[in-house]
């Protein structure tokens, strides 16, 4: 299912307070080394899924000196953090309201686990449709680990709206992505995670999409 679920209950401001610079610094610690990793230049055209997407958003366009307004998805109904810097819309992640091949760059932090399989590979489809050629899609999220008690944990301590996550290796998110038209795949070195501590997955996927527009020229 494609339906997001709220955060844990608490008090009003402390629940806005926690979902600006704290989360982004505790979840998303290392997501400033994407700037480096994946070499983003200044006329990067970023995109960023999730409830929280604006923040992380900013944070991005502002370490790599962006030009493009990026734009932020928020994925569910919650109030979003504001921000003067980013270019907010409220879309389905399957479903968004972006022509094709309209980004370079698209980040799905701590979203996949949410979603059954069929959910996620509809998700992927419509990143693969709006990215550029060579354009990419980082995705990061927790992953399984191999003692059955901390995979409970996860289960207990990830659980929203009584659904239980969905953990996957990188194989398993490798496939999904390959399913959806991406050729190129690959784990990408992000880290450390601050919270929930525990070991994560990072995946590069990337675009190639040939055309006659984009198909390299050869003499003959």
């Amino acid at each position: 299912m494609l339906i997001e679920s709220g955060d844990i209950a608490l008090p009003p401001r402390l629940r806005q307070w926690w979902r600006g610079q704290p989360r982004l610094a505790l979840e998303d610690s290392p997501s400033a080394q994407l700037v480096e990793l994946t070499a983003m230049a200044p006329v990067e055209r970023l995109l960023v899924l999730g409830p929280d997407s604006a923040t992380l958003a900013a944070h991005l366009a502002d370490a790599a000196a962006l030009v493009p307004t990026p734009i932020a998805v928020l994925t569910d109904d919650r109030p979003a953090a504001e921000s003067t810097e980013v270019c907010v819309v409220r879309a389905l992640p399957h479903r968004l309201p972006l022509d094709d091949a309209t980004v370079d760059i698209a980040v799905l932090p701590h979203l996949l686990r949410r979603w059954d399989d069929e959910a996620a590979l509809r998700v992927l489809q419509e990143l693969w449709r709006v990215l550029a050629h060579n354009g990419i899609a980082v995705i990061w999220e927790v992953a399984p680990s191999r003692s059955a008690t901390l995979n409970a944990a996860w289960s207990t301590l990830l659980s929203e709206g009584g659904r239980r996550p969905r953990l996957r290796r990188f194989a398993e998110i490798g496939g999904l992505a390959y399913d959806a038209g991406f050729a190129w795949i690959q784990t990408l070195p992000l880290r450390p995670f601050l919270f929930p501590p525990g070991p994560r997955v990072t995946v590069l996927v990337r675009k190639e999409h040939y055309t006659p527009q984009n198909l390299p020229q050869t003499g003959g």
